[in-house]
C-alpha cells in the first residue's frame, strides 16, 4: 500500500487543512514554511483533482467551502496520526532539528532569555528558532506557535500552561523624582500627596494595570493617576530613571539600578505583590521534542528553587 500513498494529494490536504485555520495563503504558507503561490498551486492540483471547489476566495478573506469542510472533518483525524508519529520517529533521532516558533514576552525575552540564547543555539545546532515578542496570547495553532512564554493570569481554556515562578512586584522611582516631589511612606499617600505615577496598559483589558499592595493578608488597591501611559515596559522603566513618576515594575533586570541609586524602592513594608509567569503549549498527549528542549533552557535560566511546580490545563 506504501507505494500508492499520493503524496501530492496528502500535500495537498496539509495546504487546505493550513489555510482553513488561517483563513489566508499567505499566513498558511507561512506556517508551512512554503510560497504563497505553492499553497495556493497545492490546493488548486486538489480542487482539480476531485473536481470539487474546496476554498472560496475574495480579495480579503479566504473560506473554506461545505465540501472542504467535509473533506478536512474526514481527513484532520488521519493527518495528525501521520504528524503525531512522524513526530514520535524524530524523538529517536540524534539531534534535534526544525523551526521552534516562540511568542515571547518582550521584557522577558530581552533581559533574561537573550544572554543565554546563543548557549541554546550552541546545543541544537540543527534548530532554527523563531522568537516574537507579543503583548498578547492568541490562538497558538492559529497563528503557527509552538509554545509561548507570558506574565499574567492564565487567559485561552485551550492551552496548556506551567507556572514557571511569581515575580515580585516593586513600586519605585528615581532620586530626582523624590527630592522633587517627596517620598510617600504608604500607599495611599500616591492619591493623597497627587504623586504623579506611570501607569501601563494590560494587553488583555485594554485599560491600565490596577495598583495594589499585599503585605500577608492585607491588601490595598490605589487609583493612582498620573500624566503618562504606555504599552511598553521598556519605556515605563525608561521615564521612571529619567524622574519623570512613580512606577511599578516587575523585578527582572532591575539589580543594578537598584544596587547604583538609580532607583529607590518605596513601600519595602508592603513586598507580597506577585506577578506570575507561565509557559503555554497546545497539546497534552504529546509535547515535541524542540518544546521540551526549550522549556528546559526556560527553566535552566532561573536560580535553583525558584520554579514553580505544576502543570495544568487552563481548561
Amino acid at each position: 500500500m506504501m507505494e500508492e500513498l499520493d503524496g501530492g494529494l496528502v500535500g495537498g490536504l496539509i495546504a487546505l487543512a493550513a489555510v482553513a485555520d488561517h483563513h489566508s495563503f499567505g499566513r498558511a504558507a507561512e506556517r508551512l514554511g512554503k510560497t504563497q503561490p505553492a499553497v495556493s498551486r497545492a490546493v488548486a492540483r486538489l480542487e482539480e483533482r476531485l473536481g470539487a471547489r474546496l476554498v472560496h476566495r475574495t480579495s480579503r478573506h479566504v473560506e473554506i467551502t461545505e465540501a472542504g469542510r467535509e473533506l478536512l472533518d474526514r481527513t484532520l483525524p488521519h493527518l495528525r496520526g501521520l504528524d503525531e508519529a512522524t513526530a514520535q520517529a524524530a524523538e529517536h533521532a540524534p539531534s534535534i532539528r526544525g523551526t521552534l516558533r516562540v511568542a515571547c514576552d518582550a521584557l522577558f525575552s530581552r533581559l533574561v532569555l537573550a544572554p543565554q540564547l546563543a548557549a541554546f543555539l550552541r546545543e541544537n545546532p540543527h534548530l532554527h528558532l523563531k522568537l516574537e515578542t507579543k503583548s498578547q496570547l492568541s490562538d497558538l495553532v492559529a497563528e503557527g506557535f509552538d509554545l509561548a512564554v507570558r506574565f499574567g493570569a492564565p487567559p485561552l481554556p485551550t492551552l496548556v500552561c506551567r507556572r514557571l515562578l511569581n515575580t515580585r512586584v516593586l513600586t519605585v522611582a528615581a532620586p530626582s523624582y523624590l527630592a522633587r516631589k517627596g517620598r510617600p511612606t504608604h500607599p495611599n499617600e500616591l492619591v493623597e500627596r497627587d504623586h504623579e505615577c506611570i501607569l501601563a496598559i494590560d494587553p488583555s483589558t485594554g485599560r491600565p494595570f490596577e495598583w495594589e499592595f499585599c503585605k500577608g493578608e492585607d491588601k490595598i488597591a490605589v487609583d493612582v493617576r498620573g500624566h503618562l501611559t504606555v504599552t511598553d515596559a521598556g519605556t515605563k522603566l525608561g521615564a521612571c530613571l529619567a524622574g519623570h513618576g512613580i512606577a511599578q515594575v516587575i523585578d527582572i533586570g532591575l539589580g543594578d539600578h537598584i544596587k547604583s541609586g538609580q532607583l529607590e524602592v518605596l513601600f519595602p513594608q508592603w513586598p507580597d505583590e506577585t506577578f506570575p509567569l507561565y509557559i503555554y503549549y497546545p497539546s497534552r498527549s504529546h509535547v515535541p521534542r524542540k518544546v521540551r528542549a526549550f522549556i528546559d533552557f526556560i527553566v535552566g535560566t532561573f536560580p535553583s528553587g525558584a520554579i514553580q511546580d505544576g502543570i495544568a490545563s487552563t481548561g
